[in-house]
Formats: structure tokens, C-alpha cells, sequence
């Protein structure tokens, strides 16, 4: 049977026990801890009550404390500690947890603030917090000084502390010693640090050897594209050059060297131009690499000098050694084009000019190559044009032994003729049709020689400037008779003589005019009338044909080269003419009073 005397008595004994063991050190032996669980047990037996229970319930609250790992406290709302548990105490460095009650964090030894997150300000600041709020604070970091100067690192919880009716009326904290785990992390972080800076400089050799790697590619590349723009620039050279060497042909050299251009460097248009015997720069060819099917220009198209004229560089001598210019020492650039003249013995030919693609320059190399090919086209140029000099001078000599042929030979043989032809027609011995045939005999005599001249008059032009104006147009005027049965009356005064190039001019106008009427009008009649008026001169070729509808004739009218024979010396071509009501052709020559020359003497 239970006996409840015996189960008192024995309580009583062990509540002694834990009593006596924890004056004496609070767990000296465990004997504490064994007498306070049977105190628990056999209060949960019901074996203790009133004084007896209430002390068993402190012994076992007193052993909940001091075993956890955790320092504990309870203090007022003034921040006065009530009461802690043993971990702290011997954080404190005091005997017993009764020795800091009443006390304040000023009075332990980590109420000086000397690091940072610590001190009592700091600790009672986070102690008004949770009052006055009356919310927790968990897991604060903070550093605690404890007895015997080292300072930990711990987590703080604080929790409000509150009376039965609720009211805060003071806090409850704990604390655990977190050092090791925070020079764990700040370890951790150093490592992590470390790690990242080697990984960073490893990062940072990887990127400056990836960059060297990168430029030494980008180099190759570029030499190597140098290299073959280099061979290709030097095959174009080449090529061009054997090619403007194979023909002396101007036209071919041009065609050549604008595209030997299109191979050196990318550009809009390019052209060569050449000054013409006064001077002007004249179009010789051009070309568009973008659009290879525009036409050629029109023959002798002027256009204005890029250059603005030319004299000879400083230093170069008058030809005694100097040697030709280089096209890159006279080099210039004009509206971003860039103007390589042509030059051969100390003259200056022509250009070479090179226009660029918009918003795309041509630089130093591609100019420097280009002076390269305007030096090979200069000398093909000049070697073409005194070939083509050469063969002119050998042709005007043939020309000029066949005229004197023609002269000494057959030309004075229609004169015998002629003059025989003549005597026979006034003979007196003949009847009328025999008369009427020494008369025709007599014309066509006549006309040959006048055909002779005017042929001799083409073997040697320089003879046209030498010859009267007056006789100029008779001759063509037999010329015409003895080809056509036609009459032509011509109204001339002797007097006027033009200068020479009006001379040649008006000459050939009129040479062509009266071709034309041989091969198309079909006219009876023509009226050739030279007036001068006012300051005007007016030459005026009218003939009874059949005419034609203006603006429907004919280039072999030769009327596009009539306007631009006048035009060369300031003069217009005006033509008027119907179907069936005849053609004139007039000349008119402004300022005449200056070109004309006093009228050659001539035999009485």
C-alpha cells in the first residue's frame, strides 16, 4: 500500500537535498538536478502542496535556467535587473544571480561602450523600444564585454514583459555567445573576398590576354588585308600600265586608265580632261563605275578648270634638267575631289580628276596610288598624242607633195585646157552647134580646174587663210556650177576680207551650205550674198529646192556642224525653210569692224 507519511517524508528529505547542493554550488555532483527531478515527480504525483509545492516549483524553475545554454534576464520598465540565470552571472563575473539584482547595465562590466553595438545606452535604448512598443526584438547583434575583458559577440532576443492585466512592466532577454560562428563568417567573407579577388584578377588576365589575343587576330587580319589590297592595288598598276602601253591609241589610253581608276579605289565619277590649243580644258572621257552604260561625252565639251590654270612648281627649271613634275608633288584637292594633272616634258596636258562617294574622302594611299597611274597615263598620253602629231605632220606632208603633184601636173593641164577650150568656143570658123559645143567643152573645163582648186585648197588648208575671201567663194561657186546645172549669182563686195579664222569659218559654212544644195535641194537657183551692216556681218546662201520642215532635217545636213563652226567664232547660224518654198542658211558675225584686215592688192 501506498504510504503517503513515507512519500512526504522523503520529499521532504530530497528538497533538502537540492536545498543544501545548491548553497553549495548549484549542482556540486548532480545532486541538485536528481533532487529537484523527484520534487517534480512527486509533485506531479500530488505528493507535495502548499509551501512544500511552491518550493518544489522555484527549485524546478531554477534548474530550467540555469541548464539552458542561454544567458537569461528580466528586468523593470527602468532597465534594473529583477532576477537572471547562472550563464549570465558568470558572464557578470558575480557569484550568484542574486548579486545583480537591483543593478543596471552600467554596473556590469559591459556597460562601458567601447566598440561599437554595445554600452548601456545602446542596451537600454533597445530596453525603452520594446517597452514603449511592446514589440520584440529578435535577433539583434550586439558586442558584450564580459568579466575578464573579452569582448563576444552575441544574438539578442528581448520579448515585453507584462503583468496579469497585460500591462508591460518590463522586458525578458536572452543571449547567446555567437563569436565563433561571427569570425566564422568574417572568415568566410575573407575567404570569399579572396576568393573574388583572385577570381577578378584571374578574370582580369583572362580579358587583357583575350585582348592582346584579340588585337594580335585584328592585326593579322589587317596585314593580311593590307597585304592583299596592297597586291591587288600593285596588279591594277600593272595591268594598267601594260595596257595604256599596248595601245597608242588616245581613246583606248583614256578608257584604260579610267578603269585602272575603278580598280585603285571606290569613287563616284572620274574623268580626263585636256587643254585644247587656247587653252581651254576640254572633256575626253569620263566614266561611273556605278553606272558602266553612260554614254561618252560629246566631243570637245568644255569644262571649267579644277586647277584655275597653271604655272610650271617653284624649282622647276626651263627645261635643262628639272625633269617632269610628279602628279602627287602637284597634287590638289578640290571640293573633295582630287585633281592629278597630266603633265609630260614640263607641259602640262590635262587632268586626271577622281570624284569621291559622298561623305567617303579618299585618303593619302589611294592618292599616293593614284599619282602612280597619272605619272603611267602622262607618258602613254604624250606618247599617244605624238604619234598621233607625227603621223598628222607625215600626213600633211603627203598631202602637201601630192598638192604640188597636182599642181605641176594636172592642175595646169586644165588650165591649157581650159584656155583652149575657150579660144575654140570664140572661134569664128565654127557653126553654132559646134560653137555651142566648144562652150560646154569650155564649162566643164573650167569647173575641173575650179574643182582642183578647191581640192588643192583641202591638201594645203593653211592656203585658205592665205587666199582672198572673194576668191575663196568664186572658186566654190564654179565648183558647184560645174556639178549642178544651176545658176548662182553671188553679191560680194572684195573688200571684205575677215581675218583668218572668220575666213576659214565663213569657207567652210559656205562649202557645206552648197553640198547640201548638190545633194538635196534640187534647186535651180542660188543666191550667195555677202553684206556688212551696222557693225554685222551677214553672210546669206538661198537656193529655189525643196526644202524641208524644221526641226525634221537630217543630221547629213550637216547643219549641227555649220552651228558650231559659227558658234566657234561668236557667230549664229540662223536656217529658214519650207517644203517646197526653199532654204536659207544666214551667218550672222557681231563685231565684224574688228575682224576684218584690209583687202589684199591686187592686180590691175
Amino acid at each position: 500500500m501506498h504510504d503517503p507519511t513515507l512519500t512526504h517524508t522523503a520529499a521532504r528529505r530530497n528538497m533538502a537535498a537540492a536545498d543544501g547542493a545548491a548553497a553549495n554550488g548549484y549542482d556540486r555532483g548532480g545532486m541538485a538536478s536528481v533532487g529537484a527531478l523527484s520534487l517534480y515527480a512527486a509533485m506531479l504525483r500530488g505528493e507535495l502542496e502548499g509551501d512544500e509545492a511552491l518550493q518544489a516549483s522555484r527549485h524546478i524553475f531554477e534548474l530550467v535556467l540555469n541548464s539552458v545554454h542561454h544567458a537569461i534576464w528580466w528586468k523593470d520598465a527602468n532597465s534594473v535587473f529583477l532576477g537572471c540565470n547562472r550563464k549570465l552571472a558568470e558572464y557578470a563575473g558575480v557569484g550568484h544571480p542574486s548579486e545583480l539584482i537591483g543593478k543596471t547595465d552600467a554596473d556590469c562590466a559591459w556597460g562601458a561602450a567601447v566598440v561599437p553595438r554595445s554600452g548601456t545606452p545602446w542596451f537600454q535604448d533597445h530596453d525603452r523600444m520594446v517597452v514603449e512598443t511592446g514589440e520584440p526584438l529578435i535577433g539583434l547583434r550586439e558586442q558584450v564585454r564580459i568579466a575578464g575583458g573579452r569582448v563576444i559577440w552575441v544574438e539578442t532576443n528581448k520579448v515585453p514583459l507584462t503583468d496579469f492585466d497585460g500591462k508591460v512592466v518590463g522586458t525578458l532577454g536572452t543571449f547567446t555567445d555567437i563569436t565563433s560562428r561571427i569570425e566564422a563568417e568574417a572568415e568566410l567573407q575573407r575567404t570569399l573576398e579572396d576568393l573574388d579577388e583572385r577570381v577578378r584578377e584571374r578574370t582580369s588576365e583572362l580579358s587583357r590576354a583575350n585582348e592582346t589575343l584579340r588585337r594580335e587576330v585584328e592585326e593579322r587580319v589587317r596585314l593580311e588585308a593590307q597585304e592583299r589590297a596592297q597586291r591587288s592595288h600593285a596588279e591594277a598598276l600593272r595591268d594598267t600600265a601594260a595596257a595604256v602601253a599596248r595601245s597608242l591609241h588616245l581613246d583606248d589610253v583614256i578608257e584604260q586608265v579610267l578603269i585602272g581608276v575603278g580598280r585603285l579605289c571606290d569613287h563616284e565619277r572620274s574623268y580626263v580632261a585636256f587643254y585644247d590649243n587656247e587653252g581651254v580644258l576640254e572633256l575626253a572621257g569620263e566614266r561611273y563605275p556605278d553606272h558602266p552604260d553612260r554614254g561618252a561625252p560629246e566631243p570637245h565639251t568644255r569644262i571649267t578648270d579644277p586647277l584655275g590654270g597653271w604655272s610650271p612648281p617653284e624649282g622647276l627649271d626651263d627645261g635643262a634638267g628639272s625633269g617632269p613634275v610628279s602628279a602627287r608633288a602637284s597634287m590638289s584637292r578640290v571640293n573633295g575631289s582630287v585633281v592629278l594633272p597630266l603633265e609630260a616634258a614640263d607641259k602640262r596636258l590635262g587632268c586626271l580628276v577622281i570624284e569621291p562617294c559622298p561623305g567617303h574622302d579618299l585618303s593619302n594611299s589611294d592618292v599616293d596610288r593614284l599619282a602612280i597611274l597619272a605619272d603611267q597615263a602622262s607618258s602613254a598620253i604624250s606618247n599617244s598624242r605624238s604619234l598621233v602629231l607625227a603621223r598628222s605632220l607625215a600626213a600633211v606632208e603627203e598631202r602637201q607633195s601630192l598638192a604640188n603633184d597636182l599642181h605641176d601636173s594636172v592642175s595646169q593641164t586644165l588650165w591649157t585646157a581650159t584656155l583652149l577650150a575657150e579660144t575654140l568656143a570664140r572661134s569664128s570658123d565654127l557653126d553654132a552647134k559646134q560653137r555651142d559645143r566648144a562652150g560646154r567643152l569650155h564649162a566643164l573645163t573650167a569647173g575641173a580646174l575650179s574643182e582642183m582648186r578647191t581640192l588643192l585648197l583641202e591638201l594645203r588648208p593653211s592656203v585658205i587663210e592665205e587666199t582672198p575671201f572673194a576668191d575663196l567663194v568664186h572658186q566654190l561657186v564654179s565648183a558647184f556650177e560645174s556639178r549642178r546645172r544651176a545658176k548662182c549669182r553671188v553679191d560680194l563686195d572684195r573688200d571684205v576680207e575677215p581675218l583668218p579664222t572668220v575666213k576659214v569659218a565663213l569657207y567652210r559654212i559656205l562649202q557645206e551650205s552648197l553640198n547640201n544644195v548638190t545633194r538635196h535641194a534640187n534647186a535651180e537657183n542660188v543666191h550667195i550674198s555677202v553684206d556688212v551692216a551696222a557693225d554685222v556681218l551677214e553672210m546669206r546662201v538661198r537656193d529655189d529646192g525643196t526644202g524641208f520642215e524644221i526641226g525634221s532635217a537630217s543630221e547629213h545636213f550637216g547643219l549641227r556642224i555649220m552651228a558650231e563652226r559659227a558658234a566657234a567664232i561668236g557667230a549664229s547660224l540662223q536656217v529658214e525653210s519650207s517644203v517646197g518654198g526653199g532654204t536659207t542658211v544666214s551667218v550672222l558675225v557681231p563685231g565684224v569692224m574688228e575682224l576684218l584686215v584690209p583687202a589684199p592688192q591686187r592686180p590691175s
